[in-house]
């Protein structure tokens, strides 16, 4: 019933949107499940170390700036300037802002993880902590009246 509310041109922004989330939440956790897997599996860190950075630049990356576009579209479409924004929209702001700042930080630290040839322990904890952000911010907009 709520697909029929949306409007027919906000179609295509909401698809890019829900893409890039989709998309970036299963890199995430991919990056956290690999570097988990690093920290228990010592002969085969280089491997993983190097697939866990992969992941983070040609993943995550690119679906959180699909997933941030499609955002800013489907808001710049629904809700114009001088309207009321609801709350979900502040948390996907909230998590999204704050995954950014994790991802580059994890991004940093797994390059730092190639060059030593294993995961650092922080890489694999700050992707936990954006998929748990992740996952509340789809609670909180999947849930929405």
């Amino acid at each position: 019933m709520l697909a029929i509310l949306q409007p027919a041109d906000g179609n295509l922004p909401l698809f890019l949107h829900v893409l890039g989330a989709v998309v970036v939440f299963g890199a995430t956790g991919t990056v956290a499940i690999a570097g988990f897997a690093a920290q228990r599996r010592p002969e085969h860190r280089p491997l993983l170390a190097s697939t866990v950075a992969r992941t983070l630049l040609f993943g995550v990356l690119p679906a959180w700036i699909l997933m941030r576009v499609g955002a800013e579209w489907i808001r710049s479409k629904e809700f114009t300037d001088g309207a009321d924004e609801p709350g979900w929209l502040g948390v996907g702001y909230i998590v999204s802002d704050g995954s950014g700042v994790l991802l580059i930080v994890t991004g940093i630290l797994a390059w730092i993880s190639t060059r030593r040839g294993r995961v650092l322990l922080a890489v694999p904890i700050l992707a936990t902590i954006c998929v748990i952000g992740f996952a509340a911010a789809w609670v909180a907009m999947s849930g929405k009246p």
